[in-house]
């Protein structure tokens, strides 16, 4: 459109130079002068008006096209004429040019109060959704002819929500959080079906700040302590359980004990009992006496005395 309208205005301006250049070769010759001015102007701006064309013309033919992008080519009429590729490229001075990322993108989706997903219990869920995809740069063109240039928000940023909250209410509340992956690949299998008949490719989709109504995340909050008063309680019986049965296996252990104890000894005293001798009696006492004692007198009806001297007794009469 712009070398559209400049060409008009140029082509105006050349053939007004060249009519002024006309009027001033057919003056008559008594106004040289005047007429000799007259046809340098006409030929000045005649010849400065198609040189400016020509510039106009070629910087309007040259683009420059980036490394992850594609330019559309669109005639004057609005229709495309195809696409170029990265670098300087050319065109007709008439048709434009529109830039296209065929790069990866990232798009982040949030699910708000406004605009919250539903579980299957109907429970609101918070999230943010990231999205990352490219479109095909060998039908980028199919895509504008068949959807135009605003495919971004006809295309994707409709179906992304949707898809998302149609999953998420499939889940009930308490399996959103457990199977966050489940929900990441199956949303992405999801977008990637739907959007491969426009080129589309879905590179990956992430889920990140699950969230809940505060309603719902204070019972689970109360749950959970719940639970774990439960737990302690549980722990606290396993506790005392322990403990009494160390105490039972100990008094079991001691009566045990006790038993063996008492067995043996009776033992013992059996045995005693068929080896005693006087003899080994009152060897035994002088042993607890003096266990060094070599020399002892035991008078009849006194107490034994280690290591005295031998003293003799009188006779009665």
């Amino acid at each position: 459109m712009t070398w559209i309208v400049l060409t008009v205005l140029l082509t105006i301006a050349f053939w007004v130079g060249i009519g002024m250049r006309a009027l001033g070769r057919a003056a008559p010759p008594t106004a040289e002068g005047p007429a000799l001015n007259l046809r340098q102007a006409g030929l000045a701006i005649a010849a400065g008006s198609l040189v400016l064309w020509l510039f106009v013309s070629a910087w309007l033919s040259l683009h420059t096209v980036g490394q992850r992008e594609v330019a559309i080519v669109y005639n004057f009429s609005g229709t495309i004429a195809g696409k170029k590729d990265p670098g300087v490229v050319t065109t007709a001075p008439w048709q434009h040019v529109k830039k296209e990322n065929v790069g990866i993108r990232h798009d982040e989706f949030v699910f708000t109060e406004s605009n919250a997903a539903v579980s299957s219990d109907q429970q609101k869920v918070f999230a943010s959704l990231s999205v990352n995809y490219r479109i095909d740069p060998e039908n980028v063109v199919d895509l504008y002819k068949r959807v135009g240039p605003s495919w971004k928000s006809i295309i994707v940023d409709a179906r992304v929500p949707q898809d998302f909250k149609e999953i998420t209410a499939t889940y009930p509340t308490q399996k959103i959080t457990e199977q966050r992956e489940k929900l990441r690949g199956e949303t992405k299998v999801r977008l990637a079906e739907e959007l491969a008949p426009y080129d589309i490719e879905v590179v990956d989709v992430f889920v990140t700040n699950l969230g809940f109504s505060q309603t719902y995340t204070d019972s689970i909050e109360a749950k959970q302590k719940q639970v774990q008063d439960a737990l302690r309680a549980e722990a606290k019986v396993r506790e005392v359980e322990a403990e009494a049965k160390q105490r039972i296996a100990l008094a079991e252990g001691e009566a045990k004990a006790n038993v063996a104890r008492a067995r043996g000894e009776a033992t013992a005293n059996r045995l005693r009992q068929r080896s005693l001798t006087p003899l080994l009696v009152q060897q035994q006492a002088v042993e607890k006496l003096n266990p060094n004692v070599q020399t002892i007198i035991c008078p009849p009806n006194s107490v034994c005395i280690p290591n005295s001297p031998v003293i003799p007794q009188p006779n009665n009469p």
